[in-house]
C-alpha cells in the first residue's frame, strides 16, 4: 500500500495533464500512487494518461461520465485511493520536486498535525510566471502572526483559532497545497460538497480547520496555472460560488469568532456581493445588481455600494450613454 495518494481530477486538459503527471513522477519521495479521475473528457486527455500509465503502474485511471464538478471527481478519487496521506492536484497544475517529501517530513515529525499546506506559485498557460506567490502577496505569515507560531525554519504550527483567521482574513489554502491524513476525513459526513461547483475545496478546509491540527510550510511547492478554460474564469459563477461557501461557513462557525472577527468576515462577504453587483451592473442587469447591492449593504454599509445603488436606478439608456462618453474620454 502506498504511503501517499495523489488525486487528479481531469477534464479536457490534454495540453497540461502530461506535465501534471510528470511533476508527481519526478518527486524526490517516490512511495505514492496517482489516481486520475477522467471526468468524461472529449479531447485526448484519457489517451495521454493511458499512455503514461502503461509505463508507470502507480497511475490508476478511473473514468466516468462527465459530472462537470471537481467535487464529484475528487470524492471518486478518494474512494479509489489507498494511501495513508492524501494530496490533490488539478490536471492543469503541477508540483515542484520536493512537495511530497517536505510535507511528509512535517507530518511525521509532528504527530498532532492532520493537515500541512504550503505556498503556491502562479503562472499563465504560456508558462509566464506571475510576480510573487499566492500567500506572499497576501502578506502571510506576518498577517497571521496571532494565529500561528514558528517551530523551526519555514515550519509554523497553526493555533486552535486558525479557523478564525481563515474565515475573517484569508482562506489561505489552494487545492494543490495540502497534504492531509486520510483519517481526518473520518469525522466528515461530507468530503467535497457535490452540489457546489466553486469553493467546494474551501468548504472542506474550513470544516477541517475547526477540529484538526494544521501546519504551514513557508515555501512554494506547487504551481497554479491561470488560463482561459479554468473553471474560476467566469466572474459571475466564481463570485456566486464564493458567496455561497462563505455564507455557509459564517452560519456554521460564527460562534467561534470574536466580535471583531465577525465584523471583518461580514465585510469580506459584503465585498463579494458588491463585486457581483458591479459585474451585473456592467452587463446592464440592473434588477439583479440592485439585489446584490442590498445584500452587500445588509452586511456592511459602504459609500461605494450606496453610490452603485443610486446609479443602478438610472434608465439603462442613460447608463449606456455615460459609459460610451467615458470610453471616448479615455481614448
Amino acid at each position: 500500500m502506498p504511503i501517499i495518494s495523489v488525486i487528479i481530477p481531469a477534464y479536457n486538459c490534454e495540453s497540461f495533464i502530461g506535465d501534471a503527471l510528470s511533476s508527481v513522477q519526478n518527486q524526490t519521495m517516490q512511495d505514492f500512487e496517482i489516481v486520475v479521475v477522467n471526468d468524461g473528457s472529449t479531447d485526448r486527455t484519457l489517451a495521454v494518461v493511458e499512455s503514461m500509465a502503461r509505463q508507470d503502474k502507480r497511475i490508476k485511471i478511473v473514468s466516468q461520465k462527465n459530472s462537470g464538478k471537481p467535487s464529484v471527481t475528487r470524492n471518486v478519487g478518494i474512494r479509489h485511493s489507498s494511501g495513508e496521506y492524501l494530496c490533490f492536484l488539478d490536471g492543469d497544475d503541477f508540483y515542484l520536486p520536493r512537495k511530497l517529501e517536505k510535507e511528509l517530513e512535517v507530518m511525521r515529525k509532528y504527530p498532532s498535525v492532520d493537515l500541512v499546506f504550503h505556498d503556491v506559485l502562479e503562472q499563465t498557460d504560456r508558462h509566464a510566471p506571475m510576480d510573487g506567490s499566492y500567500l506572499g502577496r497576501a502578506g502571510f505569515p506576518a498577517s497571521a502572526a496571532d494565529y500561528i507560531f514558528r517551530v523551526e525554519d519555514d515550519v509554523y504550527m497553526c493555533r486552535k483559532n486558525f479557523y478564525n483567521f481563515m474565515s475573517a482574513c484569508c482562506a489561505t489554502i489552494l487545492m494543490s497545497a495540502p497534504m492531509l491524513k486520510r483519517a481526518c476525513l473520518d469525522s466528515q459526513m461530507v468530503w467535497f460538497p457535490e452540489f457546489m461547483i466553486i469553493g467546494e475545496d474551501i468548504d472542506l478546509w474550513f470544516r477541517l480547520a475547526m477540529t484538526c491540527g494544521f501546519a504551514y510550510l513557508d515555501e512554494s511547492l506547487s504551481c497554479y496555472r491561470r488560463h482561459d478554460k479554468s473553471i474560476t474564469k467566469n466572474p459571475e459563477s466564481f463570485l456566486k460560488g464564493s458567496i455561497e461557501v462563505h455564507n455557509r461557513n459564517y452560519q456554521r462557525g460564527r460562534s467561534l469568532l470574536t466580535r471583531e472577527e465577525r465584523t471583518k468576515y461580514k465585510s469580506r462577504i459584503s465585498a463579494l456581493h458588491w463585486h457581483l453587483a458591479y459585474y451585473l451592473y456592467s452587463k446592464f442587469e440592473m434588477t439583479a445588481a440592485r439585489k446584490e447591492i442590498i445584500n452587500s449593504l445588509k452586511l456592511n454599509i459602504t459609500l461605494k455600494a450606496l453610490f452603485t445603488f443610486v446609479k443602478s436606478l438610472l434608465p439603462v439608456n442613460i447608463i449606456k450613454l455615460c459609459k460610451t462618453f467615458s470610453r471616448r474620454q479615455t481614448v
